[in-house]
């Protein structure tokens, strides 16, 4: 029998705030009916003033700024770290995956039918390929430490594989060129590895080094096997169309698993997969750190595996001693998003952790689970449940409660099996307040030197995955500009492409373009491909006295203020007097930088790097460029504009070093 709400006159209003017990509690509550400020906000108040370790997973991507806010107020800013910015942390989500735990992802970004479907070969090869490379690279990872460990006078190993992350994934399985390179590769690092174990028999006998060196065989003989197994895609370019040699099918395999990477291409990828400095969440959160995870930058799937891999990293905190356990609170706003019917609420107990789930109705985490009867296992691990106004509730979609709640004005709630209707008491932030402590925790916390007193970085995540750029927000005059942001990793990827492939063919210097994510691939791979250039030459010692190396000439043109960057390529003696009296009377919106090879005098070019910020200076530009018989090629997704000579066109001149368009 359903029991309606009864309801007093005036209900006294008061903080909703779960015991803490470690006994999870969940809200639900429909848009606007008050769960996050009479929810959320209060309980989060709490679990700071008690000292609790706190992750919370920001899914709307602007609720950072509130827990900001009230970290301040019980004086706790400098404990905040945030994840999925720019200027904030990253995290190696694949540190320490064993091969379950990577098939599960696997699994769920290559989105394997349930039924098979007409592809199951497909689906099911990719993802023999995805695990085969993961072992690959987890085996040569567990060598190159073993070795590390063994302490001896000799370095063998060219290569160090200790560190991987998703990256490295993505780029050895993202086309059949970049598979065979990663084969070769780690062959010769096997070879080494055999050649180690030659070298250093003698240590089987050693009482000291014994176990290692036997572990190293294991694994290298392991390695070898791995490698074996992916001996059909191990062909060379000229043999992979003759049918004998190579299978046409592997093709569709690989793009099947390509596919499922496809988020690695993202900017954004950087922030779970960081080499060089990644943190440990559940360090942090034992160091009693408030974690915030920007949700929109990181795939669905991933994040859902990332919260367990961290339930089961907190699970192992019994292993320590109950006093050495700090607690720790999880918030999970849109919990279907993130949770599943493996989430251990019934051992995380133990290991003080606490998990406030909110959703907005039930039938979101019923139609997660698949079935109502896997929701209901989850469901009793939940000791506390509290429901704001909802539409769903009733009926045949009665699941928890009893009572109805769809005429539950704002901040009323009920708690599960009771009919009184509660009003919970709300926590108001105002606007300026949050701009306020988000200025503060950029200049005084993170000491971003770039900014200026008043300004502070803003993050539009559609913006940045296209354009790589940040908002740069004046707090006093409220005016904003774009800036173009690259992160250290990224901008080492930047160096290490173009010394690695400058001196190439022009096709692996599109491919490696595309594999680190440069935004002028798809325009300089049209240019090349309409000037059917061939050839690039490699860097000039001259133009060292403009640039000092590869890093900063990018940097240059990357990095530039905001505008329009453009690129003008011209022999010097065809300087138009036209061209130069515009940018003299533009001084205001141009600003002109010169480099020149002043050492080959017979091939003289002179590189204009122009930034724009004038609309009709720029159209103005391109329509004196027409008049003047020069080519223009135009890519208006980057800004990027580049003009040619006629002359230059017809003698098909390849690009110089600083003419290339990056």
């Amino acid at each position: 029998m359903q029991v309606g709400l009864i309801k007093s006159a005036e209900l006294e209003e008061k903080p909703l705030l779960v015991d803490v017990k470690f006994t999870h509690s969940l809200c639900i509550g429909q848009t606007g009916s008050g769960k996050t400020s009479s929810f959320i906000y209060p309980n989060l108040i709490h679990r700071l003033q008690l000292g609790h370790g706190i992750l919370f997973f920001d899914i709307k991507g602007n609720e950072h700024k509130a827990i900001k806010k009230l970290a301040k107020d019980a004086d706790r800013l400098d404990d905040v770290v945030e994840i999925g910015k720019p200027w904030g942390k990253n995290i190696n989500i694949i540190t320490d995956f064993n091969s379950r735990t990577f098939s599960t992802l696997l699994k769920k970004i290559i989105k394997i039918p349930e039924d098979g479907g007409s592809n199951s070969f497909f689906y099911n090869a990719a993802f023999s390929l995805g695990m085969s490379i993961f072992q690959i690279i987890k085996t040569s990872a567990i060598i190159s430490q073993e070795i590390k460990e063994m302490d001896i006078d000799q370095a063998p190993i060219e290569n160090d594989y200790t560190i991987f992350t998703l990256d490295d994934i993505y780029k050895a399985s993202s086309n059949i060129d970049a598979l065979y390179d990663f084969l070769q590769e780690r062959k010769k690092f096997t070879a080494e590895v055999f050649e180690f174990l030659q070298t250093n028999a003698h240590l089987y006998t050693d009482p000291n080094k014994q176990d290692l060196f036997q572990n190293i065989a294991v694994n290298y003989s392991m390695l070898e096997n791995l490698l074996k197994e992916l001996k059909k895609y191990d062909v060379v370019a000229d043999n992979r169309s003759t049918p004998s040699k190579f299978e046409s099918s592997l093709l569709s395999v690989i793009s099947t698993l390509s596919e499922g990477f496809g988020f690695m291409i993202s900017p954004s990828a950087n922030y779970i997969a960081e080499k060089e400095n990644p943190i440990d969440i559940v360090e942090l959160l034992q160091k009693g750190k408030i974690v915030i995870i920007n949700v929109r930058v990181i795939p669905d799937s991933v994040l859902e595996l990332m919260l367990d891999h961290i339930f089961e990293k907190m699970i192992d905190l019994n292993l320590i001693s109950e006093e050495k356990r700090h607690p720790t609170s999880i918030f999970i706003d849109e919990a279907q998003r993130l949770i599943n019917k493996e989430i251990p609420l019934d051992v995380l107990r133990s290991s003080k952790v606490d998990v406030i789930m909110a959703v907005q109705s039930e039938l979101q985490l019923i139609s997660k689970f698949q079935s109502e009867a896997d929701w209901q296992q989850i469901s009793v691990n939940i000791s506390e449940k509290y429901a704001f106004r909802s539409a769903f509730f009733g009926g045949s979609h009665l699941i928890s409660f009893y009572a109805e709640t769809g005429n539950l004005k704002t901040f009323e709630f009920v708690k599960e099996y009771s009919s009184s209707t509660q009003l919970a008491k709300p926590v108001f932030l105002s606007k300026d307040d949050l701009e306020a402590v988000e200025l503060e925790y950029q200049h005084n916390v993170l000491q971003l030197s770039e900014l200026k007193d008043d300004e502070l970085y803003l993050y539009d995540v559609t913006h940045f995955e296209s354009e790589r750029e940040i908002i740069v927000y004046n707090t006093k005059t409220k005016k904003k500009h774009y800036k173009k942001l690259l992160t250290p990793m990224q901008k080492e990827h930047v160096y290490l492409m173009l010394k690695e492939y400058i001196p190439m063919d022009p096709d692996n210097l599109y491919e490696a373009m595309k594999d680190y994510r440069l935004p002028s691939y798809p325009l300089f791979k049209k240019i090349c491909t309409e000037l059917d250039i061939k050839t690039i030459h490699s860097y000039k010692e001259s133009y060292k006295c403009r640039f000092a190396d590869y890093a900063q000439l990018c940097n240059e043109i990357l990095d530039g203020d905001q505008g329009f960057w453009n690129v003008l390529v011209f022999e010097e003696e065809e300087i138009q007097p036209w061209l130069l009296k515009l940018l003299e009377e533009e001084s205001a919106d141009v600003e002109l930088n010169l480099i020149k090879d002043e050492e080959d005098e017979e091939d003289d070019i002179l590189v204009e790097v122009i930034s724009i910020n004038s609309m009709n200076v720029k159209q103005e530009l391109i329509k004196k460029c027409e008049e003047n018989g020069l080519m223009i090629y135009e890519d208006t997704n980057e800004l990027l504009f580049l003009f040619f000579s006629e002359q230059l066109l017809e003698k098909k001149k390849v690009f110089e070093d600083d003419d290339i368009p990056f």
